[in-house]
């Protein structure tokens, strides 16, 4: 790959993976917590197809990025380099494959919200058939409600353990993300390689990158909540993004 092409694929690819991110935040709401099966539920089915392309954008977008951060190997040729661009590697595998969860709580989301009214309708005509002493009706009516709220919880109960692993395989990925900048700003730092914006050291801006992700998801995430760490996060991968378009112009402009 020219130079060109590994700038290109190193900034593009990344640009779409962001981009991709905030949208689920949108889609889903910025102040959801993981752990609001039924909201997550919700707004998965009545933002299914922004999710659905956001998520393409992620799938897509890290793996054009890991192509062009691959084809950066030699820049700073050293253990410290090699051990950074594989951790990536595997953190973007982790997160590429984690989309699928996404897909899944789509069809759950949709599925939940279908039973869920299905049982509200069934109480409400349950409600009205006894209110008019319509007994045989009523009981029906009820036993449909019964049947589809039973299925909406069966639904959220699955989905729950979708939004448990989808969770897990977003913290490791963060884990080797980070611990993957770090070993590369380490290497950086040792290097004359330069970004687009020169005042910027890409190998301090890769350990601050690689620092935050790590302190969010050991520390952070153990001693407050999941939804603050995962803000905290929301820098780093801004800084990589920073990193990523520095770096990025800098090898199209060689």
């Amino acid at each position: 790959m020219s130079s060109r092409g590994t700038g290109l694929t190193l900034m593009l690819g990344i640009l779409a993976a962001i981009v991709g991110y905030m949208m689920i935040q949108m889609a889903i709401g910025m102040d959801t917590k993981v752990d609001d099966i039924p909201t997550i539920l919700a707004n998965s089915s009545s933002s299914g197809a922004n999710i659905g392309i956001a998520l393409v954008l992620i799938a897509v977008g890290l793996t054009i990025h890991a192509a062009g951060l691959m084809n950066t190997r030699g820049t700073a040729a050293g253990t410290a380099e090699s051990i950074g661009i594989y951790c990536i590697m595997t953190s973007i595998i982790v997160w590429v494959v984690s989309t699928a969860f996404g897909f899944a709580l789509i069809e759950m989301g949709d599925k939940f919200v279908s039973y869920s009214g299905g049982a509200a309708q069934a109480g409400a005509a349950a409600a009205q058939a006894a209110a008019a002493g319509d007994a045989a009706t009523a009981a029906g009516a009820q036993a449909l409600a019964e049947a589809a709220a039973g299925a909406a919880t069966t639904t959220a109960i699955a989905a729950g353990f979708t939004q448990a692993a989808s969770v897990a395989a977003h913290t490791i990925g963060s884990l080797l993300a980070g611990i993957g900048w770090i070993s590369l700003g380490l290497a950086y730092r040792g290097s004359d390689a330069k970004g687009a914006l020169s005042f910027i050291p890409l190998g301090l801006l890769a350990i601050i990158a690689g620092l935050i992700l790590v302190v969010s998801n050991l520390v952070i995430n153990q001693v407050s909540s999941i939804e603050l760490a995962s803000k905290i996060s929301g820098i780093s991968f801004l800084l990589i993004v920073l990193w990523s378009v520095s770096r990025g112009l800098a090898l199209i402009k060689k």
